[in-house]
């Protein structure tokens, strides 16, 4: 069974929303704000993957 991977989906689905207002000339999402967001889910998931990996299995 696939498991789908939530963060890579949302930062996807924000880069296709970033283009297609781009491409009808609505600036909502900026480089900035996407540039952000992506860092922001990167930390986050450094974290985690930092505190899941160093865990003790019993």
């Amino acid at each position: 069974m696939k498991t789908i991977n939530y963060y890579t989906l949302a930062l996807g689905l924000l880069g296709a929303a970033k283009l297609i207002l781009d491409a009808f000339g609505m600036d909502i999402i900026t480089d900035e704000t996407a540039n952000a967001i992506a860092n922001g889910v990167a930390a986050l998931l450094s974290v985690i993957g930092v505190y899941t990996n160093h865990q003790k299995t019993e």
